[in-house]
């Protein structure tokens, strides 16, 4: 119920910003995630992903972005295997810029995963409220950013990103 409930105040959220403020300040971008799967029974699995990313400014503090991914390769361990089948976000990140340049944040967000799991056939779809810190450089109208993030925080197992990212602005 929690979570419907902040994935819904998100959802409004992005329905009632400025649309004006997002057409001024739109971005699209790649995203290099490097995926730790920490579960009891095995050690990490760590499959590395790509996603697109697409977002915009609400005010100088405020960003909405959405993300769409999936695995590049994926992980084994002794008897398993995983990899990161789908991932689909959506974040709102906060922050204030350093120096004109500078942008650490904080991004909140909801993240539904597909994960294909060998070993035992098991193929999980989860979706779960995500938050992360990280940091954006600005140069220009491209960007630069280094993120970590708890994707999910399940009683079995937990899915955490190391991402790095390149973005345009127009």
């Amino acid at each position: 119920m929690k979570k419907t409930l902040i994935a819904a105040a998100m959802a409004t959220g992005l329905v009632c910003g400025s649309q004006q403020a997002l057409a001024d300040d739109l971005y699209l971008g790649a995203q290099y995630n490097l995926y730790t799967f920490s579960t009891s029974d095995l050690d990490d699995l760590e499959p590395d992903g790509l996603a697109f990313v697409i977002g915009g400014n609400l005010n100088e503090n405020f960003q909405v972005e959405g993300r769409f991914g999936r695995s590049l390769s994926d992980d084994n361990v002794q008897g398993a295997a995983l990899k990161v089948d789908e991932l689909v976000g959506f974040y709102v990140k906060g922050g204030m810029t350093f120096a004109d340049m500078v942008f650490p944040y904080v991004i909140l967000g909801y993240t539904k995963v597909d994960l294909e799991f060998w070993g035992e056939p098991l193929d999980y779809t989860e979706s779960d409220l995500s938050y992360g810190v990280g940091a954006d450089v600005e140069l220009g109208n491209f960007s630069v950013g280094l993120e970590w993030m708890m994707l999910q925080d399940k009683t079995d197992y937990e899915l955490e990103g190391l991402s790095f990212n390149g973005k345009w602005r127009f």
